[in-house]
């Protein structure tokens, strides 16, 4: 819920976390953008959702594999976004790969060519939580999936 907040929060215009960037969300002109806009918010529902459906008796209307795979699903995503993230700026500092694993510049993903400080720590954070999250939901998995079913 904390996760999605701060999406709104961010989508709405808020800048909190992002140290000197100018926009938080890009601006959706086609019609790809809107689509990945709205499987995105698709997402969100469902994340914030599947942990109540896991362990609440509403969700026992729902396959257990459905959930076991929405779970092992939003796990990898996650920790695939967070962790190569982390490694990017990790590459970036230390200097082994100028332009990270993206190849890509400041100027081209956070939207300034000299960061300052406050912005390179947030945009770890940032990183930090997604791969939290991904490690939260994988673990939110397999303690499910090692449960027992509740018997009728």
């Amino acid at each position: 819920m904390v996760f999605a907040g701060f999406h709104i929060y961010w989508a709405l215009g808020g800048t909190f976390g992002f140290g000197d960037a100018s926009t938080t969300v890009p601006p959706v002109h086609s019609a790809t953008q809107w689509a990945y806009t709205v499987l995105v918010t698709g997402l969100f529902v469902v994340g914030a959702a599947l942990p109540f459906a896991l362990y609440r008796s509403w969700g026992r209307a729902l396959p257990r594999w459905l959930l076991h795979g929405c779970a092992w699903i939003g796990g990898a995503l996650l920790g695939l976004r967070g962790f190569s993230g982390l490694l990017d700026t990790a590459l970036r500092r230390t200097g082994l790969m100028k332009n990270g694993l993206t190849g890509l510049t400041y100027q081209q993903i956070l939207g300034v060519a000299h960061p300052d400080a406050y912005t390179l720590w947030s945009s770890s954070a940032i990183d930090l939580y997604f791969a939290t999250g991904g490690v939260l939901y994988c673990l939110l998995a397999l303690a499910h999936q090692r449960a027992r079913p509740p018997t009728p």
